[in-house]
C-alpha cells in the first residue's frame, strides 16, 4: 500500500477519492416503558377516570371541583322550561349547532363573544354563572344522559341531539386529541385504541348513541330534535329552518340562509380566532386548541388505511349487531 492510500485511510477518504464516514457502533436509543394502562398513548386528559356514577363513567372534567363533586352538581342543576341543551358525542358538531342556535335565539347573524364551552356543563368551573343568562338559554354537553340534570324530564326541557358519521367523527375526534399528546400517539394507535371502548373516558361514539337512544325510549314526551351532521352540510337551510320550528323562534327562509352563510366553515373558524376562552381552559393550555380542521364529509377517505379500515369495519359490524342506537349516515 502507498503513502498516499495510507494517509487517506487515516483520515477517512477512500482509496478511490470519495469520502467515508467513520463507524461507530453505538447503543440503540433507550424507548420509554410502555403504560400498561394507556399501551395506545392516549393524552392523559383523554384516559378513563375509574370513576363510575349513576351507572356510568365519569369524565374529567377541567374545573376547581373534583370530576365527581362536579358531574353531581351538574346533576342536581336548576334548570328551565325555555332551555335547550344541545347532546352530541364529542367531535359531531356541537360548536356549529350552538352559534346556529344562539343566532337564532338572539335573532342576529352576529357570532357569539363566548366559546360555547362557557356554556358547556361540564367546562363551566362555576355552574352559578347559568343563572346570570337569560332565557332561552342555549346549553351544550358531551356528557352521557345519566350525568345530565334530572330536571331535564322535570322541566320538558328541549333537546337538540347532534349525530355524525362514525369514520369522519373518528378522524375529527384523532386530530383533536393529538394536539395534547405525544409523537407515538398515532392514528394506527387510536383506532386500535379507539374500538376498544377501554382507552378514552367517554367510550367510543356508539355507547353514546345506544344510552341516548335508551333515554329517549325511557322519556317519549321528551321534545328531541335529532339532528344529522350530513344534512347540516347538504341542506343548511332547511335543517336552521326545522330548529328554528323546534325551538319555537320561527323564522324566515332569508333568515335562514342568512344564518346559513354567517355559520359555514371559514366564517365559523375566522370568528373563533377572537372568541373569549373560560379562565379554567385556559389554565390548563399554553396554546389555544384548533376546533376547526376541514369540516368536510368523507374526509376519513384521505385518513384509513385499507388495515385501518378494515379494522373499523369490523368494529361497526359488531356494533350493528348490539344496535347502533341511531343510524349515522356516514359510512357505516
Amino acid at each position: 500500500m502507498s503513502s498516499v492510500e495510507e494517509a487517506k485511510i487515516a483520515t477517512g477518504q477512500s482509496t478511490n477519492g470519495t469520502t467515508e464516514k467513520s463507524v461507530q457502533k453505538s447503543e440503540p436509543p433507550e424507548l420509554p416503558t410502555p403504560d400498561p394502562l394507556n399501551p395506545f398513548h392516549f393524552p392523559d386528559f383523554a384516559l378513563p377516570t375509574g370513576i363510575m356514577f349513576n351507572g356510568a363513567p365519569v369524565m374529567k372534567c377541567p374545573v376547581k371541583d373534583d370530576s365527581l363533586t362536579h358531574v353531581q352538581k351538574i346533576r342536581a342543576l336548576d334548570m328551565r322550561a325555555e332551555d335547550i341543551l344541545i347532546t352530541a358525542y364529542p367531535k359531531c358538531g356541537t360548536h356549529w349547532v350552538a352559534e346556529i342556535l344562539h343566532m337564532l335565539t338572539s335573532g342576529t347573524s352576529e357570532h357569539n363573544r363566548r366559546t360555547k364551552e362557557y356554556t358547556m356543563l361540564e367546562f363551566c368551573d362555576d355552574l352559578s354563572f347559568l343563572d346570570t343568562l337569560t332565557s332561552p338559554r342555549v346549553l351544550n354537553s358531551h356528557l352521557v344522559m345519566a350525568h345530565l340534570p334530572t330536571q331535564i324530564v322535570d322541566k320538558n326541557v328541549k333537546l337538540v341531539h347532534v349525530i355524525r358519521g362514525p369514520k369522519d367523527t373518528a378522524v375529527s375526534m384523532y386530530h383533536h386529541l393529538k394536539q395534547s399528546a405525544s409523537d407515538q400517539f398515532t392514528f394506527d394507535n387510536f383506532i386500535k385504541g379507539y374500538v376498544t371502548g377501554e382507552y378514552i373516558v367517554f367510550s367510543h361514539q356508539f355507547e353514546y348513541l345506544r344510552q341516548m337512544a335508551q333515554f329517549e325510549r325511557a322519556h317519549p314526551d321528551q321534545p328531541i330534535m335529532h339532528v344529522h351532521y350530513e344534512d347540516l352540510k347538504q341542506d343548511p337551510s332547511s335543517v336552521i329552518h326545522e330548529l328554528s320550528q323546534f325551538i319555537g323562534r320561527p323564522a324566515s327562509p332569508a333568515f335562514c340562509h342568512e344564518v346559513a352563510s354567517a355559520c359555514g366553515f371559514s366564517n365559523m373558524k375566522k370568528a373563533d380566532a377572537d372568541r373569549t376562552m373560560p379562565e379554567s381552559l385556559t389554565k390548563l393550555r399554553t396554546s389555544k386548541l384548533h376546533l376547526y380542521r376541514k369540516g368536510i364529509v368523507g374526509d376519513w377517505k384521505n385518513q384509513f388505511t385499507v388495515a385501518q379500515n378494515e379494522m373499523f369495519d369490523e368494529f361497526l359490524a359488531q356494533q350493528k349487531q348490539k344496535g347502533f342506537g341511531f343510524e349515522p349516515k356516514g359510512h357505516v
